[in-house]
C-alpha cells in the first residue's frame, strides 16, 4: 500500500510543476492581463485546495497504515502550508485590487515560498 501514498505525494509533485511550468506561462503570454486576474483568482483556490485534499489523504493514508513519523510530518506540513496559501488568497487578491504593492510582495512571496516548500518536501518522499 505504499504506493498509494506515493501516488498522494507524485500527484502534488507533479501538480505543482504542471501549474508553475505549464499553466502560468502559458497564461501570461497568451491572455490580456484583465483576463489573467480572472483566471488565476479562479485556479489558486482549487490549485491549494487540491494540495491541501491529497495532503489530507496522504496523512490518512499514514495514519490507516502506519507510514513513518517522517512521512506523516510531510504530510501535515503540505497540508499546513497549502492551507495557509489558500487563506490569504483573498488578503492578496484585496493588495492587488488597492494596488498596495508591498502588502502584495509579502503574501506572494509568502505563498511562492510555500509552494516550494511543499514540492521539495513532497519530492523528499521519495528519497527517503
Amino acid at each position: 500500500m505504499q504506493f498509494l501514498n506515493f501516488l498522494f505525494h507524485g500527484t502534488i509533485v507533479g501538480i505543482i510543476l504542471f501549474q508553475t511550468s505549464v499553466i502560468a506561462p502559458t497564461v501570461f503570454s497568451t491572455v490580456n492581463s484583465k483576463d489573467t486576474s480572472k483566471f488565476l483568482r479562479k485556479i489558486f483556490p482549487k490549485f491549494f485546495l487540491f494540495i491541501i485534499s491529497l495532503g489530507l489523504m496522504s496523512l490518512l493514508h499514514g495514519l490507516i497504515y502506519e507510514n513513518t513519523i517522517i512521512e506523516k510530518f510531510i504530510s501535515i506540513v503540505t497540508v499546513f502550508m497549502a492551507l495557509i496559501c489558500y487563506l490569504i488568497i483573498p488578503a492578496t487578491n484585496s493588495a492587488t485590487d488597492e494596488g498596495d504593492k508591498k502588502k502584495f510582495k509579502l503574501l506572494h512571496a509568502i505563498s511562492v515560498f510555500s509552494t516550494i516548500g511543499i514540492l521539495l518536501l513532497n519530492i523528499f518522499i521519495f528519497l527517503i
